[in-house]
């Protein structure tokens, strides 16, 4: 005699709240037998099938999506055991404007990016991520010794998403050499760099 598939029950989540794309982790029992037994996953009324991954049948992971509600159950559906219930909710806060240099709770990927700097692909949080070129003039690096720069400017950086960052360490050490009279958009007035906008 065969036993019956119980329906999915989820027990918990976590985090229990967040914004939207959160990613979160579900917790409970019967949540299905793999990857193509799970057919449907909603929080707050949302879809998250698309970004869940199935990891066991106690546990999943995805990203919770813009949800309807601004709280709601998580409710996952199996082939083999039908809609389940919930006896936990989840709690979608509305984003905060955060900058650069704020502090955030959010959970954020790493992604890649090019590190001009050493000339190659590095991981880092997209908080920190800058332009390579903010100033769009041709860089030229190498004129200037860093421990030099370390000397002249003590307790700065050359890095603008830092809270002590210098604009003429940062000018130094990339731009030593630039011309003004060739850039349309930069000009030299005695010893000072205008930018034009």
């Amino acid at each position: 005699m065969s036993r019956s598939r119980q329906p999915p029950l989820v027990t918990g989540i976590s985090p229990n709240e967040g914004i939207s794309w959160t990613k979160v982790t579900i917790r409970g029992e019967n949540l299905g037998t793999g990857s193509t037994d799970l057919i449907g996953l909603t929080i707050c009324g949302h879809n998250c099938l698309l970004t869940a991954e199935w990891m066991s049948a106690s546990k999943i992971v995805c990203r919770v999506g813009q949800a309807k509600n601004d709280k709601g159950d998580i409710i996952v559906t199996t082939k083999s055991g039908g809609r389940g219930t919930s006896t936990v909710s989840f709690k979608l806060l509305k984003p905060e404007k955060i900058g650069i240099l704020d502090q955030s709770a959010v959970w954020v990927d790493e992604m890649n990016y090019y590190d001009t700097r050493t000339d190659r692909n590095k991981g880092i949080p997209p908080l920190s991520l800058r332009p390579a070129n903010p100033l769009g003039i041709e860089i030229d690096k190498g004129r200037f010794p860093q421990k030099d720069l370390e000397a002249l400017f003590p307790g700065m950086s050359a890095d603008f998403t830092s809270e002590n960052f210098s604009a003429a360490w940062y000018l130094i050490e990339n731009h030593s050499t630039t011309r003004f009279v060739d850039n349309n958009n930069v000009f030299k007035t005695s010893d000072s760099i205008c930018i034009v906008t």
